[in-house]
């Protein structure tokens, strides 16, 4: 693998753990089970559901980067009706979800760009769904850039776990 690859595969790694992971785990953490499961007026998913279905994009991801011949004959459309109603077993089930797609990073020797960022992508796209809703159900800023989860400090992380080239 090139060092430009790597460095992708590094930078969605811990885009997805050390951001992404973190934020909703603040947002799980906030909220109470009637927040977490009820769907408003104008929200046909409620949060636990697209919670629900970002684990199940990520662990149907970290499979593939396993193994990269699986296919998925249904789509994921059903995937925001969740499978637990317990927030402590929701969290948990998305800790082993993301740490299950990092390590398939770690130890995949194929690698389809492609697919990485589309997982990246659509877990940042949900968050911010999420993110919004939390932010206004429980009337709390999460103030997230300014506690530290931004650029630079993903950019620190990042350069921290690649190797050193310059020797």
């Amino acid at each position: 693998m090139n060092s430009s690859m790597h460095e992708f595969k590094m930078i969605s790694k811990h885009r997805m753990y050390d951001q992404y992971l973190v934020k909703l785990r603040a947002c799980i953490k906030l909220l109470d089970e009637s927040m977490l499961w009820a769907t408003g007026e104008a929200e046909q998913n409620s949060i636990g559901g697209i919670i629900h279905h970002i684990m199940v994009h990520v662990r149907r991801n970290a499979n593939k980067l396993i193994d990269p011949t699986i296919t998925y004959k249904q789509g994921m459309e059903e995937s925001f009706k969740p499978s637990v109603q317990n927030k402590k077993q929701l969290l948990d089930e998305v800790e082993d979800a993301f740490s299950s797609f990092c390590s398939a990073l770690d130890n995949t020797g194929h690698l389809n760009m492609y697919d990485v960022y589309h997982v990246v992508e659509h877990t940042a796209y949900h968050l911010g769904q999420i993110i919004d809703r939390v932010q206004r159900l429980a009337g709390h800023r999460f103030q997230f850039v300014q506690t530290g989860l931004n650029e630079k400090a993903l950019r620190a992380i990042v350069q921290q776990s690649l190797p050193n080239t310059q020797d």
